[in-house]
C-alpha cells in the first residue's frame, strides 16, 4: 500500500483486479485548468459580468453542451451571451496555453511506469476530439492511448458515466475492472456511476467527504499512482 496519508485506500469493499486504466486529460495528466480558469476570469472581464471562481469551477470536467447551460442560466438566460463567453475563454484559453500550458507532474512517468507493467491505457475526456487530439500531440501523448474517447462521442458529459461506459467498453473491460483516473468532482461521480475504481489527484478542488468515498484512493499527484494500482491488484 502506498505510504501517504493522502492515500485512502476505499475500506469494507471487495478488491476487483485493475485491467486497464482510464485516464482523464485536463487536471490529470495536462495542467490546463489553471489556465482554463485564468482564461474564463479574461472573458469575464471582456463581457463586463462577474464569473466568480467558485463557479467557473463547478465546469471542471463538464463538455461544452453542459457549461453553456450553466454559463445561459447565470447570464440571464441568454444562449448568445453564453456562446461569447465561451468565445472569448476560447480566445484567452488559447493565448495562455502558447506560455502556460504544461504536463501534470509526474504524467509521462506514470504512463511509462503503467504500460511497462502491462496495463492498457485508454483516454477519456471532455473536450471535444479536434482540440483533444492537439493538446496529446503537443506532450507527444497522442500514442499512448489504445483508445481515446472525447466529449464529441458521447450524448451526456460528467458527471454522467456515459464516457466511462463508452471508454471500458471499448477497450471491452468491465467498467468494474478498470481504474479510472480523475482530477475534478463531476469525474469522480462519473467514474463511480460507471462502477470503475476511482482513483482521485486533486486539482483545483480537493475531495469532500462524499467525493472520497467514492474513491478507490486519493492520491497527492501522479508519481503514487503505479503503486497505488499495483497494490489494489496485489
Amino acid at each position: 500500500m502506498v505510504a501517504d496519508t493522502w492515500c485512502q485506500l476505499e475500506r469494507g469493499k471487495a478488491m476487483r483486479h485493475i485491467q486497464t486504466v482510464i485516464f482523464d486529460m485536463d487536471g490529470t495528466l495536462v495542467d490546463s485548468e489553471s489556465v482554463s480558469q485564468k482564461a474564463w476570469q479574461g472573458a469575464a472581464v471582456d463581457l463586463g459580468v462577474e464569473l466568480p471562481g467558485e463557479f467557473t469551477c463547478s465546469f471542471i470536467g463538464r463538455n461544452v453542451v453542459s457549461v453553456r447551460a450553466l454559463l445561459a442560466e447565470r447570464l440571464g438566460g441568454s444562449v448568445d451571451a453564453a456562446n461569447e463567453a465561451i468565445r472569448l475563454h476560447n480566445v484567452h484559453f488559447d493565448e495562455l496555453s502558447q506560455t502556460d500550458l504544461t504536463l501534470m507532474p509526474g504524467a509521462r512517468e506514470a504512463l511509462d511506469q503503467l504500460q511497462a507493467a502491462g496495463f492498457p491505457l485508454a483516454l477519456a475526456t471532455s473536450t471535444y476530439r479536434e482540440k483533444a487530439l492537439m493538446r496529446l500531440e503537443r506532450f507527444g501523448l497522442g500514442d499512448a492511448f489504445a483508445t481515446i474517447t472525447c466529449g464529441d462521442d458521447v450524448e451526456n458529459g460528467k458527471p454522467a458515466p456515459d464516457i466511462f461506459l463508452k471508454a471500458a467498453e471499448r477497450m471491452g473491460v468491465d467498467p468494474a475492472h478498470c481504474a479510472v483516473i480523475e482530477d475534478s468532482h463531476n469525474g469522480v461521480r462519473a467514474g463511480h456511476a460507471a462502477g470503475a475504481q476511482v482513483f482521485m489527484i486533486p486539482d483545483m478542488v480537493s475531495p469532500t467527504e462524499e467525493i472520497a468515498d467514492m474513491c478507490a484512493a486519493v492520491l497527492p499527484s501522479l508519481r503514487e499512482l503505479p503503486a497505488a494500482i499495483a497494490a489494489r491488484n496485489a
